[in-house]
């Protein structure tokens, strides 16, 4: 049976309630910082990846003995350690999806090197605010969960329609630098005959 593979990673701001659900095939994947966040809500740790250089001294000796596998990294490297993980993953399990838990906020540069790995791999980032993957040409429906909605280019997408939202397209050309696509609502039902479409559900954060 393939296995569903849940990924965590820093920063750790996200919380698990309405956010993560036990599945009985689901591998628990820790990646440098996220490994802290398995250990602090008691949960296993399958296989721990990173070079640990963000990692406090006290829970180093906690993953040795917890993690099922460890990958140790070298600090100096020419890929971030969720890069690393993704591809380890890839090559290593034969798996049916790969949600990753965090990710999303931090440096930016390695939000963007994050955005990059959706166009190699199938993944999903997702947090407490936000959700992010990419689609194949096709027709969906997708149930947007959060306040916002946007849809970029990662491959340039031909005939893409959009129904049912609060702002509708019908067989429009949607090149990698075009913003048409931003800040819609709603749910609804999308469609493209050719291309790779990054989506972006996501909720305004206010900090006061």
């Amino acid at each position: 049976m393939s296995s569903k593979v849940k990924v965590f990673c820093g920063p750790n701001n996200y919380k698990l309630s309405n956010l993560y659900f036990e599945e009985a095939n689901e591998i628990l994947v820790g990646v440098d910082s996220g490994l802290e966040y398995l250990i602090d809500h008691h949960m296993r740790i399958d296989f721990a990846i990173g070079d640990f250089d963000s990692i406090k001294t006290e829970y180093l000796e906690k993953i040795q003995v917890q993690a099922k596998d460890l990958v140790r990294l070298d600090k100096e490297k020419n890929m971030t350690d969720l890069a690393y993980a993704i591809d380890y993953l890839y090559n290593h399990i034969d798996y049916e999806s790969i949600e990753v838990y965090g990710g999303i906020g931090g440096r930016v540069d390695h939000l963007l090197a994050n955005i990059n790995l959706l166009k190699r791999y199938d993944l999903k980032f997702v947090d407490n605010h936000n959700k992010i993957f990419t689609l194949k040409k096709g027709t969906y429906h997708i149930d947007n969960t959060h306040h916002y909605i946007s849809f970029y280019a990662i491959e340039d997408v031909y005939n893409f329609s959009i129904k049912g939202f609060k702002y509708e397209l019908e067989n429009y050309y949607l090149n990698s630098s075009d913003s048409i696509c931003v800040s819609n609502e709603g749910s609804g039902e999308i469609a493209f005959s050719k291309g790779r479409l990054l989506v972006i559900e996501t909720d305004d954060i206010r900090f006061e």
